[in-house]
């Protein structure tokens, strides 16, 4: 069985000490490829490095909504730089954030849209984040997504029609270690038939996440890539699955996204 991680936070301070034994343990269980975004701009140097000296390792260039206040001339044209003479596979992870409004909704906006507008230039896939902004985010992304050769939307929990619109774009939809919550989770469960084996693509999003039905837990409750085989069975038991077919469907989408 292989599987590929679509969100594998790689610049986390959780795993300063012990990436090496991360990495290692997850290939062991199965997982072989791993997707790692840049958040802010201090990630950017250092998931390109990760990427450049890891196979296993792909890397999206892009700011977090978070951080939407960092997003200028200078940065969009050293990510322009980047694209051309680094092994870059996805703009992201960039989108709209409105449940936690670190930043005002208009500078998240035209963060967004400038980076969509990068990889629009550019032709890249996009490692999208919508919470609770979805009128906004889809009404944005859907100008610049006719051009795009694919894009996530990670970490989906939104309702079905918020699904079905994603899926109506053309999108991938990133479940990750949510739908093992029996309280968050239910209504995602729900969802899961909905989604076509060709749009799903599975994720960690280590270090958070961690799967609530996940005995025993990890060392100090920190979600890693070790935890996707059991996101992948549950899966794979609400939608009536192997988790051998879901291992192999889906990282046949997360190579198709990625161009590997």
């Amino acid at each position: 069985m292989v599987l590929a991680d679509a969100c594998f936070n790689i610049t986390h301070t959780s795993f300063k000490e012990n990436f090496e034994d991360i990495l290692n343990e997850s290939k062991k269980l199965g997982v072989n490829y791993f997707f790692c975004p840049a958040a802010e701009k201090k990630d950017i140097d250092e998931v390109i490095k990760f990427s450049s000296t890891y196979k296993e390792i792909s890397c999206g260039i892009g700011i977090h909504p978070h951080h939407a206040n960092e997003v200028d001339s200078d940065l969009i044209k050293k990510l322009e730089t980047l694209i051309i003479h680094q092994d870059i596979s996805a703009i992201g992870e960039i989108g709209l954030d409105y449940y936690r409004d670190f930043q005002q909704k208009i500078t998240q906006q035209e963060s967004f849209e400038e980076q969509l507008q990068l990889a629009y230039d550019h032709k890249m896939p996009v490692f999208l984040h919508n919470r609770d902004a979805f009128k906004d985010f889809y009404s944005i992304l859907k100008k610049y997504f006719s051009n795009l050769p694919g894009g996530v939307v990670h970490c989906f929990t939104g309702n079905k029609n918020e699904l079905l619109s994603f899926l109506d774009l053309g999108l991938y939809i990133g479940i990750t270690g949510w739908v093992c919550d029996e309280r968050r989770g239910a209504d995602l469960n729900a969802l899961l038939k909905f989604i076509p084996k060709d749009r799903l693509i599975i994720e960690t999003d280590a270090p958070y996440l961690i799967p609530r039905n996940l005995k025993p837990k990890t060392t100090n409750n920190i979600n890693t890539p070790m935890n996707l085989p059991h996101i992948a069975e549950h899966i794979a038991n609400v939608r009536g699955e192997s988790v051998f077919e879901i291992a192999e469907y889906t990282t046949e989408n997360f190579k198709k996204l990625f161009t590997l």
